[in-house]
């Protein structure tokens, strides 16, 4: 009998720690793509109770730290979520995306003058985002606290997930969590991530150890739209095809070679990038310089000579959004103005180009329905947030 309450104890003790599964799961991500809407549900109506999946528990919002970024954290069951809020209507919160300069993926950054150290990466070639490498430097000891409280109830399986410049910030503090000094968090802790829309963070040295490390685990993916532009930001080239030479060129003018306008567009960035290596740079560094007479005084290491990111996670593609079409007054607009505009079957004018339309978290959360969960997308009662249409993020 003895040995039978033994085998149970076991038994409930394999299940309390099973891990987190390999490979894309649309059972992870579509509540984690809710939980990424919670920020823009707050925004609008004050509460995020209608987004937030009903067994999931939000049981911390960290403070505003650095420029503009904050986090939460949930639990279910055996399982944390952490989620990066993405970019703001604050200017600290765009500098923070246009700070893009890259620095050493190791290295200090001083804040107020007191040194952080860190690291993203092994590989001494590789380099970061100077912007989210800042954010995730001034939320890393916030997140590791927030980790090993998760420890102290017994969760160890933990997802990471965000949406924009949230998703970078996933992507770079999973990154940090790697290469924490030994013991600064528990072994036992088993980290996926999911990023959704997020912008490149850093070149091909970080990206290539990033995807060795998690990406081909199957353990971090990145979701993106094709008709999205911001997850092809930063600026960046391919380093993919023919070489182009001036033989190239010549094969063309002479009929023995097609002309392939991707390959002229990655030679224009390869001839002109020193050029915007310097102004990149030197742009960078007066975005440095407000930061420190606006917000925090910083001081981050040389910027490295190297302009191109590449992508980072799994990538996952979702289709374009159909864009939902917005109900326009042409009392008093022009001719030229509403010859612009289109026209429904009752004769009423309308537009449906939308800033950032593909972009949006909760476009995001509804093409993963379509996708995934078609009788959830069907019973949707908004296909779009009509309060939401025009704005940004």
């Amino acid at each position: 009998m003895r040995v039978l309450y033994i085998l149970i104890f076991l038994g409930f003790s394999n299940i309390s720690l099973a891990q987190l599964r390999e490979g894309f799961d649309p059972d992870e991500a579509k509540p984690l793509m809710a939980i990424c809407n919670s920020y823009t549900f707050l925004d609008l109506y004050g509460s995020d109770s209608l987004i937030i999946p009903k067994d999931y528990r939000k049981v911390f919002t960290s403070e505003v730290i650095g420029l503009d970024n904050r986090f939460q954290v949930y639990v279910k069951g055996k399982t944390g979520v952490i989620s990066f809020r993405g970019s703001t209507a604050k200017t600290s919160s765009w500098l923070e995306n246009f700070y893009s300069a890259m620095i050493p993926a190791q290295g200090i950054i001083k804040v107020n003058n007191r040194e952080l150290p860190y690291i993203f990466a092994k590989d001494t070639a590789a380099a970061v985002h100077s912007g989210y490498a800042l954010a995730a430097v001034l939320l890393g000891p916030v997140v590791v606290e927030q980790i090993k409280l998760l420890n102290s109830k017994g969760i160890y399986n933990i997802l990471i997930t965000g949406h924009s410049q949230g998703g970078s910030l996933a992507n770079m503090l999973r990154s940090y969590l790697e290469n924490l000094p030994e013991g600064e968090i528990s072994s036992m802790n088993v980290f996926k991530t999911y990023a959704f829309a997020n912008p490149m963070c850093g070149n091909k040295e970080f990206a290539l150890e990033y995807n060795l490390c998690f990406s081909e685990m199957n353990m971090s993916y990145s979701i993106i739209n094709p008709a999205d532009l911001v997850p092809k930001m930063p600026m960046h080239f391919q380093e993919e095809g023919k070489n182009i030479s001036n033989v190239y060129f010549k094969s063309w003018i002479y009929g023995l070679e097609n002309l392939n306008a991707k390959e002229i567009i990655r030679l224009v960035f390869k001839k002109t990038e020193p050029v915007l290596q310097d102004y990149v740079n030197s742009s960078n560094e007066l975005i440095e310089k407000y930061i420190s007479s606006t917000y925090i005084a910083i001081e981050l290491p040389p910027y490295v000579a190297d302009v191109n990111y590449f992508q980072t996670g799994a990538l996952r593609k979702l289709e374009p959004f159909p864009n939902p079409r917005i109900p326009v007054d042409t009392l008093n607009m022009t001719r030229k103005e509403i010859s612009k505009l289109k026209k429904d079957e009752n004769g009423n004018y309308y537009d449906n180009k939308s800033s950032f339309f593909q972009h949006k978290p909760y476009n995001y959360y509804v093409a993963i329905l379509k996708e995934y969960f078609s009788k959830d997308y069907r019973q949707l009662d908004y296909l779009y947030l009509p309060e939401n249409v025009k704005s940004l993020e």
